[in-house]
Protein backbone atom coordinates (compact mmCIF):
# COMPACT_ATOMS: atom_id res chain seq x y z
CA UNK A 1 0.00 0.00 0.00
CA UNK A 2 2.18 2.81 -1.27
CA UNK A 3 -0.34 4.89 -3.19
CA UNK A 4 -0.70 8.24 -1.39
CA UNK A 5 -4.27 8.68 -2.66
CA UNK A 6 -5.27 5.25 -1.35
CA UNK A 7 -3.71 5.94 2.05
CA UNK A 8 -5.43 9.34 2.24
CA UNK A 9 -8.79 7.71 1.50
CA UNK A 10 -8.24 5.04 4.15
CA UNK A 11 -7.19 7.75 6.58
CA UNK A 12 -10.47 9.56 5.92
CA UNK A 13 -12.49 6.39 6.49
CA UNK A 14 -10.63 4.79 9.39
CA UNK A 15 -8.37 7.53 10.75
CA UNK A 16 -10.37 8.06 13.92
CA UNK A 17 -9.68 4.44 14.86
CA UNK A 18 -5.94 5.17 15.08
CA UNK A 19 -4.37 6.60 18.21
CA UNK A 20 -4.62 10.41 18.33
CA UNK A 21 -0.83 10.71 17.87
CA UNK A 22 -0.77 8.30 14.92
CA UNK A 23 -3.66 10.12 13.30
CA UNK A 24 -1.95 13.48 13.75
CA UNK A 25 1.29 12.22 12.19
CA UNK A 26 -0.49 10.48 9.30
CA UNK A 27 -2.65 13.54 8.66
CA UNK A 28 0.35 15.87 8.60
CA UNK A 29 2.27 13.58 6.26
CA UNK A 30 -0.41 12.50 3.78
CA UNK A 31 -3.01 15.28 3.85
CA UNK A 32 -0.80 18.29 4.58
CA UNK A 33 2.31 17.05 2.73
CA UNK A 34 4.74 17.58 5.62
CA UNK A 35 8.13 15.86 5.42
CA UNK A 36 9.36 13.53 8.15
CA UNK A 37 11.75 16.22 9.35
CA UNK A 38 9.03 18.87 9.51
CA UNK A 39 6.74 16.59 11.51
CA UNK A 40 9.56 15.57 13.83
CA UNK A 41 10.43 19.21 14.50
CA UNK A 42 6.82 20.24 15.07
CA UNK A 43 6.05 17.34 17.43
CA UNK A 44 9.49 17.33 19.06
CA UNK A 45 10.22 13.68 18.25
CA UNK A 46 12.84 11.95 16.09
CA UNK A 47 12.47 11.37 12.36
CA UNK A 48 12.70 7.65 13.12
CA UNK A 49 9.73 8.00 15.48
CA UNK A 50 7.73 9.69 12.73
CA UNK A 51 8.70 6.99 10.23
CA UNK A 52 7.73 4.20 12.63
CA UNK A 53 4.35 5.80 13.35
CA UNK A 54 3.64 6.17 9.64
CA UNK A 55 4.64 2.57 8.94
CA UNK A 56 2.45 1.25 11.79
CA UNK A 57 -0.41 3.53 10.76
CA UNK A 58 -0.31 2.33 7.15
CA UNK A 59 -0.29 -1.27 8.34
CA UNK A 60 -3.21 -0.66 10.72
CA UNK A 61 -5.26 1.12 8.05
CA UNK A 62 -4.74 -1.74 5.59
CA UNK A 63 -5.82 -4.23 8.27
CA UNK A 64 -8.98 -2.22 8.94
CA UNK A 65 -9.74 -2.15 5.22
CA UNK A 66 -9.34 -5.93 4.94
CA UNK A 67 -11.48 -6.67 7.99
CA UNK A 68 -14.20 -4.08 7.50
Amino acid sequence: MNNVFEISMLLDFYGQMLTPRQYEIMDLHFNNDYSLGEIAEQLNISRQGVFDNIRRGKHTLSEYEEKL
